[in-house]
């Protein structure tokens, strides 16, 4: 049995397959993870033991156990876990950028929404070009030895960064109605939604691991 007074951070590093239960609850296990379970399901309003009964089918029924990260190396970590992440976003976020843009002008006057949502994306985008190239470019030589940068400054700058990104994400999803698309929309618009609920998801995997892995390493845990 998971314990409740757990971090839900680390109940996801022991049992990935927890990720998806939190995500579909909408409860930050990458941003604010040091949170228990038991307090965030208070928070949240939820019933404790329904989430726990999800979270241990979701371990029952889970897929053979893929590496634990926190066994890797710092080297190992960035290039075999948060490089495919970064690849993934530098190539959709244009896509899905444009996507909104689109769709927004076709359905705009029909859903007013869309505007707001499309505003909000090329937020998202700007956000996670500028994050993505400092990290590449500065945080992750540093962490590897290659600069004599200090990366500590670099490594609080990030987790406040990640705290942004995690509330444009949550707005997105807001005002995207939780990506569930109407009768009425068009291929277009199905197809923003489920990219972006895919970006959502790669996003919050990728921050949880530099957030709970890569940072406890040189720093002390956020509070």
């Amino acid at each position: 049995m998971l314990d409740p007074t757990t971090s839900v951070s680390a109940i996801v590093l022991d049992h990935s397959e927890t990720a998806a239960v939190f995500s579909r609850h909408k409860i930050d296990y990458c941003c604010r993870g040091e949170r228990s379970l038991a307090d965030v399901c208070t928070t949240a309003g939820l019933d404790l033991q329904d989430v726990l009964g999800e979270l241990e089918t979701a371990i029952a029924r889970r897929q053979p156990k893929t590496v634990d990260p926190r066994s890797l190396s710092t080297r190992d970590v960035i290039v075999k876990l948060i490089a495919p992440h970064h690849q993934f976003l530098h190539r959709n976020l244009p896509f899905v950028q444009s996507l909104a843009t689109k769709v927004a002008r076709v359905h705009g006057d029909k859903e007013p929404s869309l505007r707001e949502l499309s505003r909000l994306v090329d937020g998202l985008v700007s956000s996670l070009t500028v994050h993505l190239e400092e990290e590449e470019q500065i945080l992750f030589p540093a962490l590897l030895g290659m600069s004599d940068a200090d990366p500590t400054t670099m490594l609080a700058d990030m987790r406040n960064e990640h705290l942004a990104v995690g509330a444009m994400l949550a707005q997105i999803r807001m005002t995207a109605v939780d990506f569930t698309p109407p009768s009425w929309a068009c291929n277009s618009y199905r197809t923003l939604l489920k990219e972006l609920a895919e970006i959502e998801r790669d996003t919050l995997e990728h921050v949880h691991i530099e957030n709970h892995v890569l940072a406890p390493r040189f720093m002390a845990p956020a509070s």
